[in-house]
């Protein structure tokens, strides 16, 4: 299982993969790093007691090293993986990305610009110190879903964005002591270790667990410290174990009374055996950081690309924010024949 470390000051995060047994690990660094960053393992101990020059231990073998500005990251949900990409070279592939402190803080740098709806695969310039943009699952952002605030589960992963964790605080302007730091990478590389052991391809903090962390959250409880990790936390599967619980999850546009809202629907949908009609149901979720409206009585439209408009009713908004629709009738995506 290859896991890819993003970022400067990495020593810590490779030497505690490796004791978790994980071997295949492979370090990116900006190009501003150059030679005066140190290999994060590989330097050898020389006493009076290695004059063969072997390793002292496997924490000490070396590891890849690349420097590279990473443009984008997008997650390619057919394969599990990560697409690294770089301005001119292929994009290269890790099941796990864990991002490094200064990386992780370039997740924020600056306002949340155009990158929500820029096409996937579009690299834009990226030197050292600028947001970096990442897409995960269904096409959504990091910035869409971060559109508010941060939203993760102990600061090390979101739900949506699969073998993603970050290091650092997502917070740009915070600065965190280095226990924070050590006790993420401890937490990371625990659920990397169990995504290894259990042979799966994806692990994904799952949304009951996030939601029930951000509600009972306690701003004074920082210096806490945290419980051990319990295996219903995540989700630890394969392409396998994941049946599509719904018809249709995509890009689509709400189309109301002077406004359309770029949206992700999530859409399901079935016959009702009492007036045979097909009832079709789902949720939106804002496809860039543009808040989605209050629910209303107003006409609505549902708009899949490709398909003709569906009318829309807008019941409610769920607790994180993102909008109910149902409809009778033809839905707006299409039905398997």
């Amino acid at each position: 299982m290859s896991v890819a470390v993003i970022g400067t000051g990495s020593r810590a995060i490779v030497r505690r993969l490796r004791a978790a047994g994980i071997a295949e690990v492979s370090v990116y660094e900006p190009v501003s790093a150059g030679e005066a960053s140190r290999s994060p393992v590989g330097r050898q101990r020389r006493t009076p007691w290695t004059a063969s020059r072997r390793w002292l231990s496997r924490d000490d073998r070396p590891v890849p090293r690349r420097l590279v500005d990473i443009s984008e990251l997008v997650f390619d949900e057919k394969g599990d993986h990560w697409l690294i990409h770089s301005a001119g070279n292929e994009p290269a592939q890790a099941r796990v990305v864990i991002l490094a402190a200064d990386t992780t803080r370039r997740l924020r740098a600056g306002a949340a610009s155009e990158s929500a709806h820029r096409p996937v695969g579009a690299l834009p310039e990226t030197p050292s110190g600028v947001r970096l943009p990442v897409t995960g699952r269904a096409a959504r952002t990091l910035d869409a879903a971060w559109s508010h605030a941060p939203v993760t589960f102990r600061g090390i992963a979101t739900h949506g964005f699969p073998n993603l964790f970050f290091v650092g605080s997502t917070e740009p302007a915070v600065e965190e002591p280095r226990v924070a730091q050590s006790a993420r990478v401890d937490l990371i590389a625990t659920w990397v270790r169990a995504l290894q052991r259990q042979s799966g391809t994806r692990i994904e903090v799952r949304a009951s667990t996030q939601h029930e962390y951000h509600r009972r959250l306690d701003p004074t409880s920082s210096t806490r410290r945290p419980g051990r990790p319990k295996p219903h936390h995540f989700d630890i599967t394969v392409a396998a174990d994941r049946h599509s619980d719904h018809d249709y999850a995509g890009p689509a546009v709400l189309d109301l009374p002077g406004a359309e809202y770029p949206v992700i629907a999530t859409l399901t949908g079935h016959i009702d055996p009492i007036d045979g009609r097909y009832h079709w149901y789902g949720r939106l979720d804002p496809a860039e950081s543009t808040a989605l409206p209050e629910p209303t009585r107003a006409s609505a439209l549902l708009v899949v690309p490709g398909r003709a408009p569906a009318a829309a009713n807008l019941t409610e908004r769920d607790p994180w924010g993102n909008l109910r629709v149902t409809g009778i009738g033809t839905p707006p995506f299409a039905l398997e024949a």
